[in-house]
């Protein structure tokens, strides 16, 4: 599950034994204001009501501050922005990960295993001047070093990949990743966000991943969704708004055809973007605002019901 505001604990409560993963940002302009200065309230209090809740937390790790970049999008390539980001990611695995400083302040313990580098770098919203995977798989190498230098038993999840426009198509971006030297060993997850407003079209997404990490020798690697979803509104036209039952249809199908497929896609999970509506449109995503399986005012919409069921089924169960 991915949110897009605020979590209360009445939130936490209605995930435990439905939800398996939290999908949350961390981002870096926020938790390092200032070079040594961090502020972990806000992520503490998420990563401990997630634990309490038994629900694991993968955190993406994102954006560049002020100190380093004039914009959040350009990524910390340069030698003093590596070791920054280095230095960034072995404090977050000292906190969070196993035997991590939160655990020790009666958390229960639920330490982070797999950590995601990034969002979307191949969208030009979060990578600037231009998309560039040789530029990531810097970023990669940096990061699991970094990572698996604190926890070897890290997991190092690639940045998931949109069909945005404004960018480089994943398959693309994907491939010529796989041609930067050494890349395919700095992460353990390929990641995709096969958003289409037909299902049909999050298959071709997949598959099309799937050949490439294959032909790229690299096809035992698994493969996380870390975000699908469509809308039960809109302000605007657009094909993601599939209405109330329409929402709750698509994601019944989308998780049951992932369930189905999962060990022939090498599936390592899917998140569904989002948790709970917008209060206001989003500037930079036209289906985001009404992508909730609860609406702005925390009331359940067929969707959430529709997850329930998909959860049940895969555990043998009957909803209730």
């Amino acid at each position: 599950m991915v949110p897009q505001g605020p979590l209360a604990e009445a939130d936490f409560a209605r995930m435990r034994g439905v939800v398996g993963t939290l999908r949350v940002p961390i981002f870096w302009p926020q938790v390092e204001p200032q070079p040594g200065e961090h502020d972990f309230a806000g992520l503490a209090r998420i990563v401990s009501a997630a634990g309490e809740a038994g629900v694991r937390v993968l955190p993406f790790v994102y954006g560049t501050p002020g100190w380093l970049a004039p914009e959040p999008a350009r990524p910390p390539l340069g030698a003093a922005g590596r070791s920054a980001w280095g230095r960034f990611l072995r404090v977050l695995v000292r906190r969070y990960g196993p035997g991590g400083e939160l655990w020790g302040g009666g958390s229960a313990p639920m330490p982070i295993r797999r950590w995601q580098i990034w969002n979307e770098p191949n969208f030009l919203l979060f990578w600037r001047p231009r998309p560039s995977p040789a530029g990531y798989a810097r970023l990669l190498r940096v990061s699991a070093r970094a990572i698996q230098g604190v926890d070897r038993g890290a997991r190092i999840v690639a940045a998931g990949l949109a069909p945005v426009e404004g960018g480089m198509l994943p398959w693309t971006y994907l491939r010529r990743l796989y041609e930067a030297p050494g890349a395919r060993r700095d992460f353990d997850i390929v990641a995709l966000h096969p958003y289409s407003s037909r299902l049909r079209g999050m298959v071709f997404q997949i598959r099309k991943a799937r050949r490439i990490v294959a032909r790229a020798g690299d096809g035992g690697k698994p493969l996380l969704v870390s975000e699908i979803g469509v809308a039960s509104d809109s302000r605007l036209p657009t094909g993601f708004d599939w209405g109330m039952a329409g929402q709750a249809s698509f994601l019944r199908r989308a998780y049951r055809l992932l369930l189905d497929n999962r060990q022939r896609w090498r599936i390592a999970g899917a998140d569904w973007y989002a948790w709970q509506d917008l209060a206001s449109s989003d500037a930079h995503c036209v289906f985001c605002q009404y992508a909730g399986l609860f609406d702005s005012a925390g009331t359940a919409k067929p969707a959430w019901r529709a997850l329930r069921g998909v959860v049940a089924g895969a555990r043998g169960k009957a909803v209730r």
